[in-house]
């Protein structure tokens, strides 16, 4: 009797310790709901209670940081689209002839603008899928074509560096249920990053393969990797395995328009030896 009465305290104690363990490693990756429905005894309860009480500020900060960044970047928006325009307007001559070194540095302040405008856009689209607020449009369509269209438009700067392109996807393969313009995010995310981090005359591959009743989807590369450690957190936003080469918010797009599709995405690496990024959509 007394060992059954400590087996039964103990585990009124043990469940929701376990459940408060659960909820930090949940907080740890952003999500931020309560669980109100937690026994236990007066202690353990109230620590429930200031637990939840925590979730709850952390959700409501969690949401005014999303509604500020949209706010900023909505603002920042007519500015850089002026100074693009501006710049533009002075290379094209419309207010005169510019010396050589004055085209120079329009030169540049016209891709600081382009670059900056890519930012707000990442910015703004995130804050739109941590809201919960981004629209998809589901169809059925083939994987190839979108693939083909990111493979041209990206071939210019791959030759700059003299990468050797593959693209290996299927043209036989199933419709796929998704949205073809987020898909087309996804493989400008990752075949962009590939020719980012892969140095001159290295190889990048694309390609694809039915499995386990899902459309896999891989992009290859022979960088110099990713080290391990982070491998588990380089699709969570503002995380980056090169800080000089990107803000971490590519990768946190991909992962939020894959889940949206119902599918998962994930990497491979092998330090000094290139990486692997693979996501699949159910087919």
């Amino acid at each position: 009797m007394v060992i059954l009465l400590s087996f039964l305290i103990t585990r009124s104690i043990t469940n929701p310790l376990l459940k408060l363990v659960k909820k930090t490693r949940d907080i740890q990756i952003g999500i931020f709901e309560c669980d109100p429905g937690v026994s236990a005894p007066p202690e353990i309860k109230e620590l429930t209670e200031a637990f939840n009480l925590m979730c709850n500020r952390l959700k409501e900060v969690d949401k005014i940081k999303t509604g500020f960044f949209a706010m900023i970047s909505h603002e920042l928006r007519t500015p850089i689209t002026t100074i693009k325009e501006g710049a533009s307007l002075l290379l094209e001559g419309t207010c005169g002839s510019t010396t050589e070194k004055q085209s120079r540095l329009l030169t540049i302040i016209a891709a600081e603008s382009n670059r900056l405008t890519s930012l707000v856009n990442s910015i703004l689209d995130l804050s739109k899928m941590e809201a919960g607020m981004m629209e998809y449009h589901f169809e059925r369509r083939s994987i190839e074509p979108l693939v083909k269209q990111v493979v041209n438009e990206i071939t210019p700067y791959a030759e700059g560096k003299s990468l050797h392109m593959e693209n290996s996807v299927n043209t036989d393969l199933p419709l796929c249920r998704m949205d073809s313009e987020r898909i087309l995010d996804v493989l400008r995310n990752l075949v962009g990053n590939a020719v980012k981090f892969t140095p001159e005359k290295g190889r990048i591959s694309i390609a694809s393969i039915m499995r386990d009743g899902g459309l896999e989807v891989s992009v290859c590369d022979s960088g110099p990797g990713i080290p391990r450690e982070k491998l588990s957190a380089i699709f969570e936003k503002y995380e980056s395995s090169d800080k000089k080469k990107g803000t971490g918010l590519g990768l946190a797009i991909v992962k939020h328009i894959v889940a949206a599709h119902g599918g998962k995405v994930w990497a491979e690496s092998d330090p000094e030896h290139g990486s692997r990024f693979i996501f699949v959509l159910p087919s």
